[in-house]
């Protein structure tokens, strides 16, 4: 099959998937009542939490750049923002598409390898769910009895049950047999041309420089500051969830341990394998804020209110970036990057 049908099938799964999350979101819900909460939002609240997640994009950008420096890159901070918002404007088309674009982005504007991009990536998101996951058992640890139920049966048991069907699926194991088959067929093939010693000196440079980029963070000169960071990212995050409490009358009396709560499953709901978190988002939280009693037709106000906040500023600063991108030279060569290094 055509890579670009598959490419078209995976986006429609997806989207599909988001869609039907997001009508059991919304239905039985009473559109008029959503529509008026909508109207008499007080939307300064809104704009506020907007601007907290720029500070959070330009924190999170400085601190991805800290990554490389200890391999001495030293990319321009405007480059890495630019890459970082055209990898969440195509997290939208694709999840997970966002990790190679933004990679693919910083490595053609500034010249640096690939993997080594790569590397630097997979140890921000690592750090990234160490947060989410703090997040959610300082939440559990607030509220014990509400969310420690919640957890358990909305989150923790629907994915045991899903691993629990596809390791009983024979087809799952199938598919497993045969991916193994044509791996050890193409080493056999490989071997036969005597390119083996090529590949794998492809690959282990590859690996190398992959490595490398995880291994950034134990070799940072400021690891406190990456800590600052860190920090400052997520306590902002924090603070654009609480702030759109305000903005809604069912909502503005909620405490920050109701806040804390958002942002964990809000941040569950974002990292869900759909474009831009659509409808897991919403339902996640929908389901969230009845623990704290609010109903679930301002729940699923307050949950549209943001996403789509959210959303439209990822649009604005991803498509601006992604214009930036194509109107500023790239470096010519790998070697003018050691003008750059530390």
């Amino acid at each position: 099959m055509n890579r670009r049908i598959i490419a078209i099938l995976k986006v429609l799964f997806f989207l599909a998937v988001g869609i039907t999350l997001l009508y059991f979101a919304y239905r039985n819900q009473d559109w008029n009542r959503m529509v008026e909460s909508l109207r008499s939002a007080r939307y300064g609240w809104v704009f506020l939490s907007m601007a907290l997640s720029v500070l959070a994009f330009l924190s999170r950008a400085h601190r991805w750049g800290m990554l490389l420096r200890p391999m001495g890159y030293k990319p321009k901070l405007f480059n890495i923002f630019n890459a970082m918002m055209v990898g969440y404007l195509a997290n939208f088309a694709l999840p997970r598409l966002g990790e190679i674009t933004r990679c693919t982005t910083l490595s053609e504007k500034e010249k640096i390898p690939f993997n080594v991009i790569f590397g630097t990536v997979i140890s921000e998101r690592t750090i990234d769910v160490i947060m989410l996951g703090l997040s959610l058992l300082l939440a559990a640890y607030l509220e014990l009895d509400l969310i420690g139920g919640f957890i358990l049966q909305k989150i923790l048991l629907p994915i045991i049950g899903t691993a629990q069907q596809v390791a009983n699926m024979q087809y799952f194991w199938l598919a497993v047999l045969v991916v193994l088959g044509i791996m050890l067929v193409a080493l056999m093939l490989v071997r036969k041309r005597g390119t083996t010693e090529g590949i794998s000196q492809i690959i282990r440079k590859q690996l190398i420089g992959f490595l490398e980029g995880i291994k950034s963070i134990t070799r940072m000169q400021n690891k406190g500051w990456f800590l600052i960071h860190t920090f400052f990212i997520w306590i902002t995050y924090f603070f654009m969830s609480y702030t759109v409490f305000f903005a809604l009358d069912a909502t503005s009396d909620l405490d920050y341990k109701a806040g804390i709560f958002t942002l964990a499953i809000g941040g569950m709901g974002m990292a869900a394998p759909v474009q831009g978190g659509i409808g897991v988002y919403h339902l996640l939280i929908q389901q969230g804020l009845t623990l704290f009693g609010i109903d679930p037709e301002s729940g699923i106000v307050y949950a549209t209110i943001v996403h789509t906040s959210q959303t439209l500023l990822i649009l604005l600063l991803g498509g601006l970036s992604l214009t930036l991108l194509f109107v500023t030279p790239n470096k010519t060569t790998i070697e003018q990057n050691s003008t750059n290094r530390i």
